[in-house]
């Protein structure tokens, strides 16, 4: 009896070891099991809760709805796993296996969840297809994921070379077609409102017509939609890898005013100062980019800050000239309150549309999140952008925004200069002067909605 007791003993503790050994074998078929792509992955489980949320608050009153989605945005602003245009996998990397996730969803061999296919559709038209697989592809080799294709051609093939030549001819025929060649053609449509700005317009970028106008052409303080002068003139004569460094310039800004967070002596890519610029509204690195950009337009890098200030507003003024905006005047970089700062919708749009033609400004603002690197490539700040119209996260978000700028202030209200496409087609809407942060997201998504039922 006492050696089967014995013997059961020693066959419970082979159990119990084998066991044990057993263990991390089966916590990494868990760990694989994880990772698999058809599990729910945390932005699913997000964007789950979310729409739980709001499906439960359409029970409720609108005031308690609007207290809920500011009470979720609080607590989730910090939590949430920012969003990335193009990483499909959501390990925060675009790169070419989410090229490939793209391309077998779209031909209907991969099955993506709802955060994954909001991220694949990269030209955000509302469905996949094997142009956003080209288009995350380029992005993941860090290449202008909307540039058009060039060839280099032998100079020897005679035939070949006048091809060439035409197709040049072509390309910088749609160049001005894009830009100043532009009419800004009027041609009012129907069923277009604004309740809340005081001026407003809707414009069909694809047949240059403008759809709807509500005092266009009065003058307003532009606020912080002045930084898309300040990043067109930057990308004008600043390459995006050129290094920056701050200065005394910011001694120049007023103090109470909304800050990125760079200070004196850092130095930092031009390409992620305008990440600091644009979706925070940093008006420190709109100061530095202003500065920098006027002693790259003197070659004299050893222009006092002051000096190269004056420079650059002088460059803002004569560039506002040259785009035809003729009802416009700049005092400085970031849009403080200035009686000689002023705007209109109407010059606004045509800021706009040269920005949107830029891809450096048009790939950074149409970012949820973004993150500035140091020169040495060790992270500064990750940002959120100051645009709910792409957040996913936001009451106020247009899935089909694909970015731009705001701007606020007690004596300019709400501003905010935006673009939405959908389907290939592409219409810009702008609002000044709305009576609150949130009306000017009520008036722009009215403007949208109507746009692309009714003239896309």
């Amino acid at each position: 009896m006492k050696r089967n007791l014995k013997l059961l003993t020693v066959m419970i503790l082979l159990i119990a070891v084998l066991l044990s050994s057993m263990s991390p074998v089966l916590y990494a078929a868990e760990f694989r099991n994880e990772l698999a792509l058809d599990e729910p992955t945390p932005y699913e489980e997000s964007v789950e809760e979310l729409s739980s949320e709001e499906q439960s608050s359409e029970e409720d009153s609108s005031e308690y709805e609007t207290e809920k989605y500011s009470e979720y945005e609080s607590e989730t602003a910090t939590e949430i796993i920012p969003e990335i245009l193009g990483d499909v996998d959501g390990n925060g990397i675009v790169n070419a296996r989410d090229a490939r996730l793209a391309l077998r969803a779209s031909a209907k061999i991969e099955r993506l969840n709802s955060y994954q296919i909001r991220v694949a559709d990269y030209d955000k038209n509302g469905k996949l297809s094997a142009l956003d697989a080209r288009y995350i592809l380029r992005a993941s080799a860090k290449l202008d994921p909307f540039a058009t294709e060039t060839h280099t051609v032998p100079t020897t093939a005679k035939p070949i070379a006048t091809t060439t030549k035409k197709t040049t001819t072509a390309t910088t025929t749609k160049k001005n077609n894009t830009n100043s060649s532009r009419k800004y053609k009027i041609n009012y449509g129907k069923g277009f409102s604004t309740r809340y700005s005081k001026s407003a317009l809707l414009y069909d970028f694809d047949k240059d017509v403008i759809l709807y106008n509500h005092n266009m052409h009065s003058r307003r303080e532009p606020a912080s939609t002045t930084k898309l002068m300040t990043a067109y003139i930057g990308c004008k004569y600043l390459k995006a890898n050129q290094v920056l460094t701050v200065g005394s310039e910011l001694n120049l800004m007023e103090w109470n005013t909304s800050k990125a967070g760079i200070y004196r002596g850092m130095k930092m890519k031009f390409k992620d100062m305008l990440v600091c610029m644009l979706l925070p509204s940093g008006c420190d690195a709109a100061y530095t980019i202003a500065v920098n950009a006027a002693r790259a337009y003197k070659h004299n890098w050893s222009m006092s800050a002051s000096t190269a200030l004056s420079t650059f507003v002088s460059m803002m003024n004569s560039t506002a000239k040259s785009l035809g905006m003729k009802e416009s005047h700049f005092a400085n970089p970031d849009g403080f309150p200035n009686s000689n700062h002023y705007v209109t919708p109407y010059d606004m749009l045509i800021l706009g549309v040269n920005c949107y033609n830029i891809s450096l400004i048009r790939n950074t603002v149409a970012k949820t999140y973004a993150t500035a690197y140091y020169l040495n490539g060790s992270v500064f700040k990750s940002f959120r952008n100051t645009n709910d119209l792409i957040n996913p996260y936001s009451q106020n978000y247009y899935r089909y925004c694909v970015g731009m700028k705001t701007g606020s202030h007690s004596t300019a209200g709400q501003c905010l200069v935006s673009v939405a496409k959908k389907n290939g087609r592409t219409f810009f809407g702008i609002v000044y002067y709305s009576e609150s942060h949130r009306t000017r997201y009520l008036d722009l998504t009215s403007m949208y909605n109507n746009a692309f039922k009714n003239y896309a």
